[in-house]
């Protein structure tokens, strides 16, 4: 998972970020899911706090940030119940 933080006049441009993701990373380093932060919280030598996204995993119902999900044929979609739930049951494998 990718935690990133968005300056305050762009959006999420899920094409851009896949393009960029396919031709920088070899194909086990990409992040199947990417969360959009309002803000990140750091530590006073400005480290990310991991802890609590690792606490908070790819739920859609415990987070308030936004989750993308890496669909091997559609590129980065927005994460939702059903797509959590198929990953949860082994329908849909990482």
């Amino acid at each position: 998972m990718a935690a990133v933080k968005l300056k305050e006049d762009m959006e999420f441009d899920s094409q851009a970020t896949l393009d960029h993701v396919k031709t920088s990373l070899p194909s086990y380093a990409r992040p199947r899911f990417i969360r959009i932060q309002n803000s990140m919280a750091v530590t006073g030598t400005f480290k990310q706090m991991k802890v609590k996204l690792a606490e908070e995993g790819f739920n859609p119902s415990v987070m308030q940030d936004r989750l993308y999900y890496l669909e091997d044929s559609k590129g980065y979609i927005p994460m939702t119940q059903e797509i959590y739930h198929s990953i949860s049951d082994g329908k849909i494998h990482l």
